[in-house]
């Protein structure tokens, strides 16, 4: 459903999230946060690991990398299963 939209809302400025300088400073927070969670992983020491593997640096970022990737893979597939024409509710 589009709607049209009013003067004020065309000419207003960008919100703070939209400005490019403001979208490179929270992309690179961002990185810093994860290096930063990263190197604490070699201050950090897992005392009941289930299994061998979680005891190597940096375990849970890959982990939760490949996690996410998995979830967006997983949701695509979905995606062609769920699908629906356009007007499906117009109907």
């Amino acid at each position: 459903m589009k709607t049209d939209q009013t003067s004020h809302e065309a000419d207003a400025a960008p919100s703070w999230f939209e400005r490019p300088e403001n979208i490179r400073r929270m992309i690179l927070a961002l990185c810093v946060a994860c290096a930063i969670v990263v190197l604490a992983d070699l201050f950090y020491e897992n005392h009941h690991p289930h299994f061998d593997l979680e005891t190597s640096f940096g375990f849970q970022a890959w982990f939760g990398f490949v996690a996410f990737v998995a979830v967006v893979a997983l949701g695509t597939a979905l995606r062609t299963v769920v699908r629906r024409e356009e007007d499906y509710y117009d109907r």
